[in-house]
């Protein structure tokens, strides 16, 4: 029992420091990301962390797994280190591997949370945020003295002076480029409204100049009033996402692209598992190893399972295989290795046996050759 509290000690302090650090790297990455966006006028930036927020729910699902198994690797390896676990066994207490699987178990419910229920409800916010995001972008983020393109570029607006107080344009430009005519409107002042989830631009006092390409003759209106309809985005998400939707939809779906995502859902608690009783044969170095010697096979590993993983979604999408077998066959392949890694002693003194046999067989051979030779020249 103190024993498996040291343990865990361990592994928790390890996994929150390792947690930390990676989450301090895609915060940092996103963030920049979505400032890039804010500063070119497509995202407003007053929705930058509420996009972050949601998407750190849908990416920790992702991050907590990979953390989880560097940091079993990186705690087991320094007790090899230190000769710790070489004391534990002078003392006939072996590898606590039933309590690692434990912690494993204990954390897959925490990924089970996340993959199952959080991440399809902040996809799903995220997706109805982006929707509204990308038609707010249009004339969103706009800058007094700065040009902006709207309409897929066949539009260009300007503004000359922003009120911050109540959101009011003053000494407004717009050119928008129609199939057949090409219009020019200027207005004392403006300002954004949206009604029936449409957006609108409403230009107050101005004019209207209305020309074909080619000639010279202009129709001129002046105006009280002038509402502009910004169309939405061809880039909006179309549809509801599978990401998004919920995994008590996805058990009753019989589509394949559906039960891929459900069995990638469940795929990512269940590689906490196995991942945990990976660590246990994986991690075994000695002193002179030192405490990150096995890092990089670790992290191969998790490449390779990840991508197969994903490879074996791509499949059961396609319909390449049958969802009976779905991603399944990945951690068959995974489980596998672990069994081998876990009786790889027995292993070796199987194959040291084989060999040893079939090395007299082939000295007992010769041997018979040589007498044999010996009889014929006689």
């Amino acid at each position: 029992m103190i024993i498996s509290r040291y343990l865990f000690r361990e592994i928790l302090h390890t996994l929150l420091a390792l947690t930390a650090l990676l989450l301090l790297i895609y915060i940092s990455h996103r963030f920049m990301a979505y400032l890039v966006q804010a500063s070119i006028g497509n995202l407003p930036a007053e929705f930058i962390f509420q996009l972050l927020a949601l998407r750190l729910l849908t990416d920790l699902m992702l991050i907590l797994p990979l953390c989880f198994f560097l940091a079993l690797l990186l705690a087991l390896g320094r007790l090899y280190k230190d000769n710790e676990i070489t004391a534990m066994a002078a003392c006939g207490i072996p590898v606590p591997t039933t309590t690692i699987i434990g912690f494993g178990v204990m954390f897959a419910i925490i990924i089970g949370l996340f993959s199952l229920l959080l991440a399809p409800w902040a996809e799903s916010q995220r997706s109805i945020l982006q929707v509204q995001l990308n038609t707010i972008a249009e004339v969103g983020g706009i800058a007094a003295g700065r040009f902006k393109e709207f309409r897929h570029g066949n539009g260009i607006f300007y503004v000359e002076k922003i009120d911050s107080d109540n959101n009011i344009m003053h000494s407004l430009f717009v050119q928008v480029n129609l199939p057949n005519k090409r219009v020019v409107m200027v207005a004392k002042r403006g300002y954004q409204t949206v009604e029936a989830s449409e957006l609108y631009l409403v230009l107050v006092e101005g004019h209207r100049y209305e020309s074909q390409p080619g000639r010279l003759n202009y129709v001129i209106t002046q105006f009280a009033e002038h509402r502009i309809r910004i169309p939405k985005r061809l880039d909006a998400p179309q549809g509801e996402q599978r990401d998004a939707i919920s995994t008590l939809t996805l058990w009753s779906a019989k589509e394949p692209s559906l039960q891929a995502e459900l069995q990638w859902r469940l795929s990512l608690p269940l590689s906490v598992i196995l991942l945990a009783a990976l660590a246990v044969p994986l991690s075994r170095t000695t002193p002179r190893q030192g405490q990150y010697a096995k890092i990089f096979f670790g992290i191969l590993i998790y490449l390779i399972y990840n991508n197969l993983l994903n490879v074996a979604k791509k499949w059961v999408e396609r319909g390449d295989i049958a969802p009976i077998i779905g991603v399944w066959w990945v951690h068959i392949i995974l489980l596998l290795i672990i069994l081998f890694l876990y009786n790889l002693s027995f292993f070796k003194m199987v194959f040291q046996q084989l060999w040893g046999a079939f090395y007299s067989i082939i000295i007992r051979f010769f041997l018979f050759l040589r007498r044999l030779k010996g009889t014929t020249s006689v």
